[in-house]
C-alpha cells in the first residue's frame, strides 16, 4: 500500500525520516507531500494526486499545529497525526501521537500514548493492519503475521531471515486454500487462440510458450509445474507467478552485466520476451559440490569420477563443501530426452556453439553467479549453484534467456545455519527444491520406476511456501496472493491480460539497445 506523509508546516520536515522509519517494514513506498501552513484549510487540501489511491495519510504537525476538523470528511483512509516536539531526538519526535482512524465524517477523535520509538512503529503497524479495509479471519491472521514478523525486525528482535520464516509460515493456510481449488490442474490454462493469433505452441516441463515467429516475439507462462528427474512430480500453488517475478527481479538487476530477452509482463506468471535461437547448451555454474541428479556433480564424484565438465577434481571432497572457486562452469546438454554433462569444448566441438560464443557466455555466465551470490550473501542466503541459458535474436546479440537464480534453476541454502550442520554432515537448509528431490529419492527410482508416489499435500504447500519465502527475502517484497474471488479462473485473466498486451503492440520483437517495456515496479 502507499502512504502520504503531510507535513503541517516546514519546520516538521525533520519529522519525515521517523515517520518512514515507522512504514519501512511495510515493504512498501511512501509518498511525501508538503502543506505551506498546518492550520491553512485551503492549503491542507493542495496535495498531490497520489492521495486518492493511498492506504493511509501521516499528517506531521509542530505541538500547537490544529489540523482542521475537515479532514476526517476528506479522507476516508486511515489518517495518523503525530506532532511533532523537539525534531532533533528521535525519540522526542516520537513522543506523542493522535490517531484518528476515519471510516466516514465526524469519527471520534482517539488518542494513542506512545513513549518511544517502538511503540510508535508498534502504533503505526496495527492502524495500517486495520486501513486494508473489511477482511476475512484468514487474510486478518495474516495480516497481522506479517505486521508483527515486520515489528519484530525493526525492534531487533529477530533477523531477517527468522522473520520471513516466521512470516510465511503464516501463508500456508492460503496455499493449501489454491492447493485445494487446482485439485490436479497446474494453474494455468493455456491462452485462448484468439489472445495469440498465429502463434506457435509448446508445452515444457514447467513453461508454456507461444511464438509469434513473425512478431520475433515468445510468450512464456510459468505455470505450477513441478519437475525433476525429467519429469512431472506435482503441482505447486503459486509458483508460475513466484518464478516469473523472481526472474523479473533479478534481469532488472543484472542489466548492468547483461541484456536480456524481456520485452513486457503483462500478468504476475507471464514474461513476453524476444525471440531468440537458445544454444543448446545449459550453463551451470557451481559454488559447492552438492546434489542429487544423475548429472549433478556430487553424484559422478562419489561414483568415482575425478574429471566432470573438462575440469579435474581433486581428492577428498565431501558433500556440501565449497569448490575451490567460487565459479566453476559445468555445463549439460539442453537435449529434449535426457540431459548430459559436458566440458566447454565438447560443446564447441559437436557445433552447439561457436568458440567466440562459448568465450562470451562463459563469461557472462560467471559474473551473474558471483554478482547473485554477493546479492543472496547480504540476504542470509548462500547461492549454491544454478544454470542459464543463452540465445541470438535476430540482430545476431547474444541474449540472457529463459529464468534467472529462480528456485527451479538454482539451489538455496540459508547462511547461518550451513557451517554448523555441514561440519556435522548434516544435509544444509535449503529453500529450493532439493528437499522434494530427496523425498522422492527415499521412496523410489524417479527415474526408473514407472509410476512414482504422490507428493503428500504438506510437502507440496511446504515447498510453496519456501518458494515464496525466497521471493521475499530476495526482492524485499510481501508476495501480492492472486485474487480469484470473482469465479475469473487463472487461465481466463492471463488471455485477458495477454490480449491487451497484443493488441497494445507489446508481443513484438525489439533490436537490441531500444529500452524494455516493464510493467513490473521492481524495488532493487
Amino acid at each position: 500500500m502507499d502512504v502520504v506523509i503531510v507535513l503541517g508546516d516546514y519546520g516538521s520536515g525533520g519529522c519525515v525520516g521517523l515517520a518512514k522509519q515507522c512504514l519501512a517494514g511495510l515493504g512498501r513506498g511512501s509518498l511525501t507531500a508538503v502543506v505551506r501552513a498546518s492550520g491553512d484549510d485551503h492549503r491542507l487540501y493542495e496535495l498531490t494526486e497520489a492521495e486518492a489511491s493511498a492506504a493511509a495519510i501521516i499528517a506531521i504537525a509542530s505541538p500547537g499545529a490544529s489540523f482542521p476538523s475537515g479532514l476526517a470528511a476528506k479522507y476516508k483512509q486511515l489518517v495518523v497525526l503525530i506532532p511533532s516536539v523537539d525534531v532533533s531526538s528521535a525519540l522526542a519526535a516520537a513522543a506523542a501521537a493522535s490517531v484518528l482512524a476515519t471510516g466516514s465524517a465526524g469519527a471520534p477523535l482517539a488518542r494513542v500514548g506512545v513513549n518511544n520509538v517502538d511503540e510508535a512503529v508498534a502504533v503505526v503497524q496495527r492502524l495500517l493492519c486495520r486501513a486494508a479495509g473489511p477482511q476475512t479471519p484468514a487474510d486478518k491472521q495474516l495480516q497481522q503475521a506479517v505486521c508483527q514478523s515486520d515489528l519484530d525486525v525493526q525492534l531487533g528482535r529477530l533477523g531477517p531471515v527468522e522473520a520471513a520464516q516466521q512470516r510465511t509460515t503464516a501463508y500456508l493456510s492460503a496455499i493449501n486454500a489454491e492447493r485445494l481449488r487446482l485439485g490436479a490442474g497446474s494453474g494455468v490454462d493455456r491462452i485462448a487462440e484468439e489472445a495469440l493469433p498465429g502463434a506457435a505452441r509448446y508445452f515444457g516441463k514447467v513453461r508454456d510458450m507461444y511464438i509469434l515467429y513473425d512478431r520475433q516475439a515468445c510468450v512464456m507462462v510459468a505455470t505450477g509445474r513441478q519437475s525433476a528427474f525429467d519429469r512431472q512430480l506435482a503441482s505447486i500453488p503459486f509458483k508460475g507467478d513466484v518464478l516469473n517475478l523472481i526472474s523479473l527481479w533479478w534481469f532488472e538487476a543484472t542489466n548492468h552485466i547483461t541484456p536480456n530477452h524481456v520485452i513486457c509482463s503483462p500478468h504476475s506468471s507471464v514474461v513476453v520476451g524476444e525471440k531468440c535461437t537458445i544454444f543448446p547448451v545449459e550453463f551451470v555454474v557451481r559454488g559447492y559440490v552438492t546434489g542429487s541428479t544423475d548429472t549433478s556433480m556430487w553424484t559422478h564424484y562419489k561414483n568415482g569420477a575425478r574429471q566432470y565438465c573438462g575440469h579435474d577434481l581433486p581428492e577428498g571432497m565431501v558433500k556440501n563443501q565449497k569448490l575451490w572457486c567460487d565459479a566453476l562452469v559445468t555445463p549439460t546438454t539442453k537435449d529434449k530426452d535426457h540431459d548430459r554433462p559436458i566440458s566447454g569444448a565438447e560443446a564447441v566441438s559437436e557445433g552447439r556453439l561457436t568458440q567466440s560464443q562459448w568465450d562470451h557466455c562463459e563469461r557472462v555466465a560467471k559474473e551473474l553467479f558471483l554478482f547473485g551470490q554477493r546479492v543472496a550473501r547480504e540476504r542470509g542466503l548462500i547461492l549454491v549453484d544454478t544454470k542459464y541459458e543463452f540465445g541470438v535474436d535476430s540482430a545476431g546479440n547474444i541474449l540472457l534467456c529463459d529464468e534467472i537464480h529462480t528456485p527451479d534453476s538454482s539451489r538455496y541454502w540459508l547462511a547461518e545455519s550451513y557451517e554448523a550442520r555441514f561440519a556435522v554432515g548434516q544435509e544444509p537448509e535449503n529453500i529450493d527444491k532439493e528437499f522434494l528431490r530427496r523425498w522422492f529419492r527415499a521412496r523410489c527410482d524417479p527415474y526408473k520406476d514407472e509410476v512414482l508416489p504422490e507428493a503428500p499435500e504438506e510437502l507440496v504447500c511446504e515447498l510453496s511456501r519456501r518458494y515464496i519465502l525466497l521471493f521475499e527475502l530476495i526482492t524485499g517484497q510481501r508476495f501480492d496472493f492472486p485474487a480469484s474471488s470473482d469465479g475469473t479462473t487463472r487461465g481466463q485473466e492471463i488471455s485477458v491480460a495477454v490480449t491487451k498486451a497484443f493488441q497494445a503492440g507489446l508481443v513484438t520483437g525489439r533490436r537490441y539497445g531500444a529500452p524494455p517495456v516493464n510493467e513490473i515496479k521492481l524495488d532493487l
